[in-house]
């Protein structure tokens, strides 16, 4: 009988807190008539930068070259499987600017399963850049047989 009147005590508690947590996830409408400003002869309008371009480059760009904008994104994504000991040494050039890098976990509960690795750069200045990477593992000897991935970049 304790054991009856613990549990209910227990789906009551979580029902509850259920609902406060449910009561926090709604959203109020836009309010409409908002008024916006009316340039004025005194105001000089600045204008908006555009937006930095992003550009995703993964396996199939290898051994390519591409011209971007200076002040693009970057984003290079190497399929990767550090739990058997192969990861990519990447080296990058002068020009790339070194943001981010993040291992993607698989979305599999397979043991030893292979994810994605994404490095993040920015085109920061103009001129050659090259981006160069090596699978293999750390331990062992460079041997010239190892899977390589290469991309080359003009930055305008």
């Amino acid at each position: 009988m304790v054991l009856r009147k613990s549990i209910c005590s227990i789906l009551v508690a979580g029902l509850l807190v259920m609902c406060l947590l449910g009561a926090g996830c709604t959203s109020q409408p836009a309010e409409e008539g908002t008024p916006t400003a009316t340039p004025t002869p005194e105001t000089t309008a600045t204008p908006t930068p555009a937006a930095a371009e992003e550009y995703v480059f993964n396996e199939t760009n290898n051994n390519e070259t591409v011209t971007l904008p200076a002040g693009s994104e970057i984003a290079i994504s190497l399929d990767e499987n550090p739990t058997t000991g192969y990861e990519w040494n990447v080296t990058s050039s002068t020009g790339l600017e070194y943001v981010n890098d993040t291992y993607i976990a698989p979305e599999t509960e397979l043991v030893g399963a292979g994810g994605a690795h994404v490095w993040q750069y920015l085109a920061a200045e103009p001129g050659a850049a090259e981006f160069t990477a090596v699978y293999k593992r750390s331990w062992e000897e460079t041997t010239g047989n190892e899977t390589t991935f290469s991309m080359a970049f003009t930055i305008e």
